[in-house]
């Protein structure tokens, strides 16, 4: 039986500190959402699930040619837990693991979301997290056996407090340059990888999310 995985992009918060939302801004002659979800379509994934929620018009605009599921998530106010439950029950019922990115990741690729998915099904962990600098984060895979875990996360506190009390020892995939951030100067104008087998960088990492995890030696390890 084939094992399917979806992605779930997380694009629903609103950027206060930007004249326009963040999720909008320009990027390799796009948008940063534009980019990132056909980042996830290319990873070959089953299927490709945005959750957006302020300026949702505008973001649904810039997707309605993409091969995609938007759905919008009325609670966004509360915190990224809220965007993950509308992700993941928005799934279809073939989708046996789950990829959750974020929408400010401009370096992920393609490589990074669908090995997350990889190790998942080969070790059988329940979760597998992206790791970089010593700590874990964004994006992480999510078996369907954790999906009633993430339907209960409540808050702004995303799934760090399942990582950090996984009863199992944590699969994380190790990557180089997992530490720029979107709001660099430099950011918007990285050089997308010409491979998709290349290393995956992860970019993006929320700062709550970044010190709430235990050390990555806490976990198995795996080089990407």
């Amino acid at each position: 039986m084939i094992q399917r995985f979806g992605v779930i992009v997380l694009a629903a918060g609103a950027s206060e500190h930007r004249c326009k939302p963040k999720q909008l801004l320009p990027y390799l002659g796009k948008t940063l959402i534009e980019h990132a979800a056909r980042t996830a379509l290319a990873s070959g994934a089953a299927e490709v699930v945005v959750v957006v929620g302020s300026d949702a018009s505008a973001i649904r605009e810039k997707l309605r040619n993409l091969p995609v599921k938007v759905v919008s998530n009325r609670e966004w106010t509360e915190g990224i837990a809220s965007s993950i439950r509308c992700g993941i029950g928005a799934l279809g019922p073939e989708i046996v693991c789950a990829v959750i990115a974020l929408c400010d990741q401009p370096r992920t690729t393609p490589g990074l979301l669908r090995e997350l998915a990889q190790r998942h099904f080969q070790s059988g962990s329940p979760i597998v997290a992206s790791s970089y600098d010593g700590m874990v984060g964004a994006p992480s895979a999510f078996g369907i056996n954790v999906f009633p875990d993430l339907l209960l996360l409540k808050g702004d506190h995303g799934a760090r407090t399942l990582i950090r009390q996984s009863p199992v020892p944590i699969v994380a995939v190790e990557f180089s340059g997992g530490n720029v951030d979107i709001e660099e100067p430099k950011a918007s104008q990285l050089t997308p990888p010409t491979r998709l087998t290349e290393a995956p960088y992860d970019t993006y990492r929320d700062p709550e999310e970044a010190r709430g995890p235990p050390p990555v030696s806490r976990f198995f390890s795996f080089s990407a």
